[in-house]
């Protein structure tokens, strides 16, 4: 006997709950697995710590025997000096023959080869004293380009470079300038009302054979053999190089160093001071009684 639709059992809402729970607890023990193996792995990891690598050597094979070849090299020992096209040509200004000196060689002294010696110091000068102009081009980027030449001083061919007479300065150009500069400034005249101070001439001697005094200021001319030396120009070159302490003969000039002024200098007139007299009357001498 059939039963009628109304009377059988509802399958959908009477399911079993086993399949749910096997499949949560499998769930959680791969989850669990994942965690115990990434702890694993992080353990391993920290053991072994970061890995290093070291890059390979490779060894230069040589080259074989009876064949025309050229080891090749880095390009860190490679050098255009050594290695160019240009490697057998040297440039190297210590390396130039200097003349030789001779102290105790005789000085002849020319009166017109000294002015004449003087008119072109003058013409490279603003004024007697004024720091000298530069006669040939410059490198104003940096002072090595000037201490290669006038350090120590250098003679080539007929030209000489004589040494600086004060102390090192690394600003040349602040106060040398080029004579025939190759900017637009260079073409341009200037004018002022500047009058500088004439040369003084020789120096007075206190006696006939007597040393003379320094006929110049020593600012900034330190150095006496810088142009009396025997690198020097002969109309002004000492017979006696081999002295050094040259200011224990020659004196220098006290006018010409600034140091004092040949007229008093002008002061602003005193502060004028009156004596105030007494307005009491003098105690009258006592006079002898003619009686």
């Amino acid at each position: 006997m059939a039963q009628p639709e109304d009377m059988k059992p509802d399958t959908d809402t009477q399911a079993d709950p086993a399949p749910s729970q096997a499949t949560r607890r499998a769930t959680q023990l791969f989850l669990a697995g994942v965690i115990g193996v990434s702890f694993v792995g992080l353990v391993v990891g920290m053991r072994q710590g970061v890995p290093t690598h070291d890059p390979p050597e490779f060894e230069r094979t040589p080259a074989p025997r009876g064949q025309a070849s050229i080891p090749a090299m880095t390009y860190a020992e490679f050098d255009r000096r050594k290695h160019g096209p240009n490697r057998d040509w040297q440039s190297n200004l210590a390396d130039l023959q200097q003349p030789d000196i001779d102290l105790f060689a005789p000085v002849e002294f020319d009166e017109a080869e000294r002015q004449a010696l003087l008119e072109a110091r003058a013409s490279r000068r603003a004024f007697d004293g004024a720091p000298p102009t530069i006669p040939h081009p410059s490198d104003q980027m940096t002072s090595a380009s000037c201490m290669a030449c006038h350090g120590d001083g250098l003679t080539i061919n007929e030209v000489y470079a004589p040494r600086m007479s004060h102390a090192y300065m690394p600003s040349c150009t602040q106060c040398h300038v080029e004579q025939q500069a190759s900017d637009i400034l260079a073409t341009r005249e200037f004018q002022n009302l500047f009058e500088g101070l004439f040369s003084s001439g020789q120096g007075s001697r206190a006696w006939e054979g007597a040393p003379p005094t320094i006929p110049h200021s020593t600012f900034m001319r330190e150095d006496c053999m810088a142009c009396h030396g025997p690198k020097g120009p002969e109309p002004i070159r000492t017979s006696h190089p081999w002295q050094t302490s040259c200011m224990q003969c020659h004196a220098p000039s006290a006018v010409l160093d600034q140091g004092v002024h040949d007229d008093l200098p002008s002061f602003l007139p005193g502060v004028p001071v009156f004596l105030q007299e007494s307005h009491t009357d003098p105690t009258p001498d006592p006079t002898p009684d003619p009686g």
